[in-house]
């Protein structure tokens, strides 16, 4: 529930506002309670935010709708590497002798922001290329998970040129621009094995409207489905 990069508007970033000091206020008690890294990691259910546990939860449940599918899981906005490696543990977990990757796409300078993104800062949620790669290494997911560092609006097509035979089964949209939200489903849509899954991180959302108007512009005739106990990811679609 940090509002690092962007500023709350009116209607669905302040449906929980009333939650807001009281989580800011657990996260207060963490930090000055004496707590290891060890059991922030090993006991992490007890810390983060429920928000946060269904989020995870959202990511899993939609994986796992796609065991069955073949195809390859892409990230299209990877930041701090959070969405690919849980999506590259989920792979080892359940698909250990499957040839299923992860795929991170990302430009690394922060977002692009233009005038309908006026709640979100131009070049927050900047991360490093190399440190979210080390942070693959230092797990030994670089045989799973790929970070690619490129500008999807400009080089996807150059992409999937030098790699024809890519297909997907997962894409998670998660940058919230219009254009790159349009480019990413122009792209990976073909792409998507039917009945693999095409997720939005903020569909219907004020923070980021261009998500939801890219989804109208390219798939006007699309189902956007939910999970009714989950946060973000807010929408999700099935390829039929």
């Amino acid at each position: 529930m940090a509002n690092d990069g962007h500023r709350y508007a009116t209607f669905e970033s302040m449906k929980y506002d009333a939650m807001r000091g009281p989580y800011r206020e657990g996260v207060k008690f963490i930090k000055e309670s004496g707590y290891t890294i060890d059991d922030l990691l090993e006991h992490f259910p007890a810390f983060a935010g429920h928000f946060s546990i269904a989020r995870l939860l959202t990511h899993y449940e939609l994986y796992r709708k796609t065991l069955d599918v073949a195809g390859h899981i892409a990230e299209v906005g990877v930041y701090k590497g959070a969405g690919s490696i849980l999506f590259g543990k989920l792979v080892r977990l359940f698909e250990p002798s499957g040839m299923t990757m992860v795929h991170g796409f990302d430009w690394f300078e922060g977002m692009a922001t233009t005038d309908e993104e006026k709640y979100v800062d131009r070049g927050s949620y900047t991360e490093s290329h190399q440190r979210v790669m080390d942070l693959v290494k230092s797990q030994s997911l670089d045989n799973i998970v790929k970070v690619h560092k490129l500008d999807v609006t400009k080089d996807l097509v150059h992409f999937f040129e030098e790699h024809p035979s890519m297909r997907f089964k997962l894409v998670f949209l998660d940058a919230g621009i219009y254009e790159v939200t349009k480019a990413s489903i122009e792209a990976f849509w073909p792409r998507l094995t039917p009945g693999g899954i095409l997720i939005l991180d903020q569909y219907n959302h004020e923070l980021s409207p261009g998500e939801t108007r890219a989804v109208k512009d390219v798939l006007p005739n699309a189902k956007v489905r939910t999970l009714p106990w989950g946060w973000m990811p807010t929408g999700y679609i099935v390829k039929e």
